[in-house]
């Protein structure tokens, strides 16, 4: 068994607070809207020495080799006011992944289970299928490094509703 894991960040963001209180947020990918630790709540599965599990305050310990991925959904798992995960990049700390910037996965047409009535106990497969996608870097160094996360919201009718970023925080022993 390898000692190296892959580390899965889940960050559900929620939209509907979100959207109440940035009522015009930034529509340049470039310039996103900055909010505070208290519109999302992440969950890490394979970490270790995790606090702050369902806060906007996750801190877990990855070791040399982990590979890190992040993944974003809405509140409502993208089925109402998506969010898509667009960027992370290092902003200041010790340099603890192997590149600066994180790099955007996407895997198309993997097959999955879905229902295939109203009771979601009678599955199809595996004609279902479905995108996904995730950003991911592996940890080189051990050290403290601080990223920014930038994402994109979406109405509910598929409109474009502003771009939004914060700054997270990866420790590697």
């Amino acid at each position: 068994m390898s000692k190296n894991k892959i580390i899965n960040v889940n960050i559900i963001i929620d939209t509907t607070r979100l959207m109440k209180t940035f009522t015009s947020p930034s529509t340049d990918q470039n310039k996103p809207t900055g909010i505070d630790h208290t519109y999302q709540y992440m969950v890490v599965a394979d970490g270790t020495d995790i606090s702050g599990q369902g806060t906007g305050d996750l801190s877990f310990t990855a070791t040399q080799g982990d590979v890190v991925r992040f993944y974003a959904v809405s509140e409502y798992n993208n089925y109402d006011c998506p969010v898509i995960l667009y960027n992370l990049f290092k902003y200041g700390g010790d340099d603890v992944f192997s590149n600066p910037n994180f790099e955007l996965q996407q895997f198309p047409d993997v097959e999955t289970v879905a229902p295939a009535s109203f009771n979601p106990m009678v599955l199809q497969s595996p004609n279902p299928t479905q995108n996904f996608w995730f950003a991911q870097n592996t940890v080189n160094k051990k050290g403290t490094e601080n990223y920014g996360l930038q994402f994109a919201v979406y109405n509910s009718d598929l409109s474009l509703y502003g771009y939004f970023s914060w700054d997270p925080q990866i420790i590697a022993k």
